[in-house]
């Protein structure tokens, strides 16, 4: 942008965080670390909307030369919905949506707002733009004059959850970093899916029950329940699954009820946040069902896979979750829970499905100190494979080929 040298010459004093430039453009796509949204050394531009609520010593506001799109004709097609009479007149809406548009951008400066345009600016700007000093006829000594300082900021602490970060990162560093860092989307990604159509589900039904509305519950509701997650799924950015997959998880969901539903009056709470604030960051999880009975607390997590046979590592990874959710709750609530429970749903016997673990606070200790160190290395950007993961992950891994060539394993079969 040609304002930009002059900007940078009209300010020596200003730090480069200090300055904005803001357009009116239909949108900027430019890659953006959401842990540095306004690096240093460079001056930011975004859009009118970006900037709302921001605000900068100096703004530059561009693009007054272009033609504003309306949302008249959306207006028109929506007139019949809606539930009040119109409040502005229909010849008049481009106009008062400019002057809400553009009273953002000139009011996000602290000291100076700075218009530009490579083209004549459009005449509605005409009492503003004809009465300011244009450039290079400006008082130069009293721009150069104005004093800017550095405002501290306050680091946000950035979020981790249990689940999403810190074991797909022990799983395997490589895919933490594709999949969460590079944000990939993994080929297996139905795998996702079918999770989460499971999950929420049984969650749907779990809050049926705690508004008492457990007589309710049949197969046909079960069935509009489980249809409309579906349809909510395939809005994400997920691939769904396909029909035999889809009437799989409606078995998982009819067999975990049909086994269970003397187990659903013992339901005191659904989707349990169990996050806690660190020194540096916050970490982020939820237990799906807590439940009560006899004075006791017991927690349960649901896993849409088959219960695994040979993993070791995995069931360890599970039982610290289990024991630090528990250990954060047993602090909340100055209660201890007494079992901590996995619910394999893809198990067809309830004796199979349940699988208990007992708590022990040394574990929540020590997983909480694993826990820092997890975050850490993710911080400082460390994916290094010091432990090759479990064959079976490799195996159905994006990344193998690649891991391969690296020289991290020879073959996976």
């Amino acid at each position: 942008m040609s304002i930009a040298p002059a900007l940078l010459k009209a300010f020596p004093k200003m730090n480069d965080s200090q300055r904005a430039i803001v357009s009116h453009v239909g949108g900027i796509n430019e890659y953006e670390d959401p842990d540095r949204p306004f690096p240093k050394g460079y001056v930011q531009i975004m859009t009118i909307h970006q900037a709302k609520g921001l605000e900068f010593p100096v703004v530059v506001v561009g693009s007054l030369h272009t033609q504003m799109s309306t949302a008249k004709q959306i207006d028109r097609d929506l007139q019949p919905f809606y539930q009040r009479p119109p409040f502005e007149p229909e010849d008049r809406v481009t106009a008062f949506d400019r002057m809400r548009l553009h009273y953002v951008a000139f009011s996000r400066p602290e000291k100076i707002l700075v218009l530009s345009c490579p083209a004549q600016a459009k005449d509605h700007f005409d009492p503003i733009w004809q009465g300011l000093p244009q450039w290079p006829h400006v008082q130069k000594e009293l721009l150069a004059a104005q004093n800017f300082e550095v405002k501290d900021r306050i680091p946000l602490k950035r979020s981790f959850s249990f689940t999403g970060d810190l074991k797909l990162y022990e799983t395997c560093p490589r895919q933490y970093q594709f999949f969460r860092e590079y944000d990939f989307t993994p080929s297996r990604s139905a795998v996702i899916f079918f999770g989460l159509l499971v999950h929420q589900t049984i969650e749907e039904i779990h809050r049926l029950v705690l508004d008492g509305k457990v007589a309710e519950l049949d197969e046909e509701r079960i069935r509009t329940l489980f249809d409309r997650t579906f349809r909510f799924l395939t809005l994400a950015d997920v691939r769904p699954i396909g029909p035999a997959a889809r009437q799989d998880a409606f078995s998982q969901v009819m067999n975990y009820f049909r086994q269970n539903q003397a187990e659903l009056q013992r339901v005191i709470e659904t989707e349990v946040d169990v996050s806690v604030e660190k020194d540096d960051y916050i970490l982020t999880g939820k237990v799906d069902l807590l439940m009560g009975g006899d004075g006791k607390l017991e927690l349960l997590d649901f896993k849409t896979s088959p219960k695994p046979t040979n993993s070791p590592t995995l069931l360890q990874t599970y039982e610290r979750q289990l024991c630090t959710y528990a250990h954060i709750l047993e602090k909340r609530y100055g209660k201890r829970p007494e079992r901590l429970l996995l619910y394999w749903t893809a198990e067809e016997n309830k004796a199979d499905a349940l699988m208990q673990f007992p708590y022990k606070p040394e574990l929540a200790d020590e997983a909480a100190r694993e826990f820092d160190a997890v975050v850490h290395k993710i911080k400082a950007k460390d994916f290094q494979i010091l432990t090759v993961p479990e064959k079976t992950i490799c195996k159905e891994c994006d990344m193998r080929s690649y891991c391969a060539a690296d020289g991290i394993f020879t073959s996976v079969t």
